[in-house]
């Protein structure tokens, strides 16, 4: 569901006891109470200025800012966008489509379980100009669009028989599953830092501490290396002597890791390694590791039967977006719209 905004403004709660309603204005100039017009039924100024609001805050989410001149521009672009569901509902309504009270319920309460309690869910709402009633049309809207693409979208999504397979022939890189590297480590564990404490005496020891264990974890992650280096079998030392308790048990094993899915210093270091390899000292905010590469898991291309239900779902929800697109236009174009701003 489309309530992101509302989980967004979890962050914003200490700021949004401070709020307080204001005229609804566009680059200083009062709106009217309705803005527009479809077939009849109004758009009030309220809906407008709580969408405006959602993009006002995911524009600031971004580390973007809206001019006062932009303002008029951006409050239109919004309204078009609330005309079109409008221009939706209408059609679903006039097919008999309908949403239970629990559904909507349902998301209310699926919405309202991710902040603390109801207060700040309450105050989320008031900040951008809803309240339950507001946010229950709302999300009445947003179902019944979902119901009205499957009642009249779905049923005639059609893909051509080889669509499915030029997509994968034309995208195989994107289908490319990347290489794997069997990865071994001896972990020698330091610690961090201590925090600076009001007690300078205090810290001072724990520094000098903190100094003492890290520079033994790195004499001893020496010691170890050299066992390495001399020929000793890395898996018996990994277990006699790493400190990472998971792996040491089986010989040190990470696993089969692509840069991507371990930390920055494994990634670098273990890439240059050639098979049966060992790394020098590679220091992390773990520690000191020391690694060994078994074996390189080349990329290989994912089979299409493999990807073939994937590439469908993504194919036929981009041809049910463009169908509805389509679908919506022609309802524009014999819906009755007045504009007042």
């Amino acid at each position: 569901m489309k309530y992101k905004l509302l989980t967004l403004l979890l962050f914003l709660i200490p700021c949004l006891v401070e709020a307080e309603p204001d005229v609804f204005k566009l680059d200083g100039k009062p709106v009217p109470t309705i803005v527009a017009k479809v077939n009849g039924v109004s758009i009030y100024s309220i809906q407008l200025e709580s969408e405006f609001i959602s993009f006002k805050l995911r524009a600031q989410f971004q580390g973007e800012k809206i001019s006062p001149s932009e303002e008029p521009i951006i409050a239109r672009e919004v309204l078009k966008s609330e005309i079109m569901k409008e221009i939706i509902t209408q059609k679903a309504k006039s097919l008999d489509i309908e949403i239970s009270p629990e559904q909507i319920d349902s998301q209310i309460q699926g919405i309202e379980d991710k902040f603390p309690n109801h207060t700040a869910f309450i105050t989320a709402l008031a900040f951008q100009r809803m309240n339950i009633k507001s946010l229950k049309k709302k999300i009445e809207s947003t179902l019944l669009e979902d119901e009205l693409i499957r009642h009249e979208i779905a049923p005639k999504v059609k893909l051509k028989d080889d669509t499915v397979k030029n997509f994968y022939n034309t995208n195989k890189s994107q289908f490319m599953k990347p290489a794997l590297y069997r990865i071994r480590h001896i972990l020698i564990s330091t610690i961090p830092s201590p925090q600076k404490s009001a007690d300078e005496a205090s810290h001072k020891k724990a520094l000098h501490m903190t100094r003492m264990i890290n520079e033994e974890a790195k004499a001893k992650a020496e010691e170890v290396l050299q066992k390495v280096k001399t020929g000793d079998n890395f898996e018996q030392l990994a277990k006699e002597f790493s400190e990472d308790e998971v792996s040491k048990q089986k010989g040190g094993m990470l696993g089969d890791l692509h840069p991507g899915s371990t930390i920055p210093e494994i990634a670098e270091s273990m890439v240059k390694l050639n098979e049966g390899e060992t790394s020098n000292i590679v220091s992390s905010s773990f520690g000191h590791h020391i690694l060994k590469l078994d074996e390189i898991v080349p990329s290989v291309l994912i089979p299409f039967k493999e990807a073939q239900s994937d590439i469908l779902n993504v194919l036929m929800k981009r041809e049910t977006k463009k169908l509805f697109k389509e679908y919506v236009v022609d309802l524009e174009k014999t819906a009755k719209i007045e504009i007042f701003i």
